[in-house]
């Protein structure tokens, strides 16, 4: 055992000279070079500069090879700079959770990507015309990771575009160095522990050539679940020729049948039952493998050697109580210029934002159908860009999917620009004042407004003006209707966030609107007094992922469009699904054993979800979310 425990710290020291090594060569490439300048325009317009990455290429897998085999231990995230936030998200982690059926076949993002086992194959995309260097093509075998890499000078996409595992790339040589800066990424993993990182992340990574190999260091900077940059390197050598690697087309199915449709695996705040086995496999403090960022200094191997306490140890296993709650650090994904935006989607189908609330627009040969009307500040200027989508014809419907100002805001205006000349207000020319829908004014003046019937009736207790209100209305199940060529379905989510949301599905599109019931800025605004309910908060999420089909390794295929927040896909309405049960359960929990509001409040059950969705001030902070959720389940109990 003595030979075991030598052999273990000679590994430890030697893993932070590693580390210590690719921080100072990082840290001098920054200072040679930067940060990297972008290329110059005569750079982009003839034969691009730099080397030729080209070929098959083999990590060794000798090289980190517990993380490229059977997946590192539980407990063990020393060496990541892990915040509370992902310390905690680490430890709440239950393997499990991929049994569940929209988890089976996460890809990975693209810095774990580029430390999976398999082969690799890189190529260059070249403009047929003047065969300037458009793009490096890097496949990766596990996931079958495509990542594209722009060299021809694009812009990253806005802040409302959509994430992908591998995210979005750009790219320029810098001598024998291939720059690369990556964004856009979905949710995914630092390590297969559970060790998360999360769709805030950004990647700076060189890729060098040295003869017939290949050093790969990444740069993750995440302000979701790290304190500081995480810097790790993967080598490869050339294969020469070509040689076969397995495909990975993964299709999910039930692995663990009759499991309630709300169930998740995870594991309660504090009782991780192996967070301290990594530590006595190895002979180690508890401490050891829970260090966050001192865990990357040689210093911190000092600290093990000292006296660390059981109650220092527990503390890592929970929040901070002594802090007050964490706020979101996750990049605003509105514009707030005063200027409305317009992000192709699909086929005939516009995504809108800077009015407050997501915007979808659907034109074709008959009149526009809008999804919402965000806030109404800009509605001048949504009507403008609606014009020039659909310059021909005016908006026919207007589809509310709740009734809050930030989603009906410009019903007045968009109405009155719009007509619904299948409803003809006239007849022998006698005036029909209600038309067949029961608008107050002629629908050959005013577009046709759809709600479920609640929606109607919340808008009229507010005395809002007649002609801002769905009168279109349907009662239970859902509202159907073939307009421009798609099928437009709207499903009731009874006692969501209130008792009068719907999400909408264009089925040829194949996009789901779904209002507040989910979004990516913020914990869902659950309204107790208006009939919104835990329960049917993530029925709902449910019932959108019953409703989607990703295109690859659970990228692509349905397009969800959140009431506030970026364009996603089912991954991240699975994500925020996951958010809500374990956190209902955690509260559940603390319920269960008599704490009051204060005291589950002062736990801070929603730490490891605070800088992604938290709020301190404002209509709808973490501590009135909190409190919803409490009451909520108290009643029911």
């Amino acid at each position: 055992m003595k030979n075991t425990a030598m052999s273990i710290n000679r590994t430890l020291a030697r893993s932070f000279v590693v580390i210590v090594t690719a921080t100072m060569a990082v840290t001098m490439l920054h200072a040679q070079f930067g940060p990297p300048p972008p290329p110059k325009a005569a750079e982009k317009a003839g034969p691009s500069p730099g080397v030729d990455l080209s070929g098959y290429w083999t990590p060794p897998m000798h090289e980190d090879a517990l993380e490229r085999g059977g997946g590192s231990e539980l407990g063990d995230f020393a060496g990541f700079a892990l915040s509370e936030a992902g310390r905690l998200w680490a430890l709440s982690y239950d393997p499990s959770r991929v049994t569940l059926k929209h988890h089976q076949c996460d890809a990975y993002v693209a810095p774990y990507q580029m430390r999976a086992i398999g082969n690799f194959r890189i190529w260059e995309e070249r403009d047929p015309h003047n065969m300037t260097l458009t793009a490096i093509h890097i496949w990766g075998a596990t996931t079958e990771g495509h990542r594209v890499v722009w060299m021809d000078g694009r812009p990253h996409p806005p802040a409302w575009a959509p994430h992908t595992f591998r995210g979005f790339s750009t790219g320029y040589f810098l001598g024998n160095a291939l720059y690369i800066e990556t964004t856009h990424m979905k949710q995914g993993w630092l390590r297969r522990n559970g060790t998360p990182e999360s769709d805030q992340a950004t990647v700076k990574e060189f890729i060098v050539l040295h003869g017939d190999h290949l050093t790969d260091t990444t740069i993750i900077t995440d302000p979701v679940f790290l304190t500081e940059p995480e810097i790790r390197s993967n080598d490869y050598f050339r294969q020469p020729v070509d040689h076969h690697s397995w495909l990975y087309a993964c299709d999910d199915g039930e692995q663990i049948t009759g499991r309630a449709p709300d169930k998740v695996p995870h594991y309660l705040i504090g009782q991780q039952p192996y967070a301290d086995e990594y530590a006595k496999r190895y002979k180690l403090p508890a401490i050891a493998g829970l260090g966050g960022a001192e865990s990357m200094y040689p210093e911190f191997a000092a600290k093990l050697k000292g006296n660390v306490t059981e109650a220092e140890f527990k503390s890592k296993l929970q929040a901070d109580t002594t802090k007050p709650q964490e706020t979101s650090k996750a990049q605003d994904p509105e514009p707030h210029d005063g200027e409305i935006h317009v992000l192709p989607l699909r086929e005939n189908v516009f995504l809108l934002v800077g009015d407050g609330g997501n915007i979808t627009v659907q034109v074709g040969d008959e009149g526009a159908l809008v999804i919402d009307t965000g806030t109404g500040a800009l509605s001048d200027k949504v009507i403008a860009a609606i014009q020039k989508l659909s310059p021909m014809r005016k908006i026919q419907f207007i589809v509310n999917t709740g009734y809050r100002p930030d989603h009906t805001g410009g019903n007045l205006k968009l109405g009155a620009a719009g007509a619904d000349l299948s409803l003809p207000g006239s007849f022998f020319g006698l005036q029909s004042p209600a038309g067949a829908t029961g608008q107050e004014t002629d629908p050959t003046h005013h577009a046709t407004l759809i709600a479920q019937n609640n929606v109607q009736i919340h808008m009229q207790e507010l005395k809002l003006p007649a002609e801002s209100i769905p009168a279109d209305t349907f009662l239970d199940d859902r509202r159907r209707k073939f307009h421009n060529g798609d099928s437009m379905e709207m499903f009731w989510e009874p006692n969501a966030v209130t008792d009068a949301d719907a999400i909408v599905q264009l089925r040829r599109a194949d996009l789901i609107a779904t209002g507040d019931i989910f979004n990516t800025t913020q914990y869902p605004f659950i309204d107790l007094k208006n009939g919104g309910s835990v329960a049917g908060e993530i029925k709902a999420l449910n019932d959108i992922l019953n409703r989607t089909v990703y295109e690859h390794e659970e990228d692509g295929g349905t397009i969800i469009i959140p009431g506030h927040g970026y364009v996603c896909n089912e991954h991240e309405v699975l994500e925020y699904r996951d958010m809500m049960v374990i956190i209902r359960d955690r509260i559940q929990d603390m319920i269960k054993r008599g704490k009051t509001l204060a005291e589950v409040q002062a736990f801070r059950p929603t730490a490891d979800y605070d800088t992604r969705f938290g709020k301190n001030t404002g209509p709808w902070t973490t501590n009135l979310f909190v409190e919803a959720i409490y009451n909520d389940l108290k009643a029911a109990k």
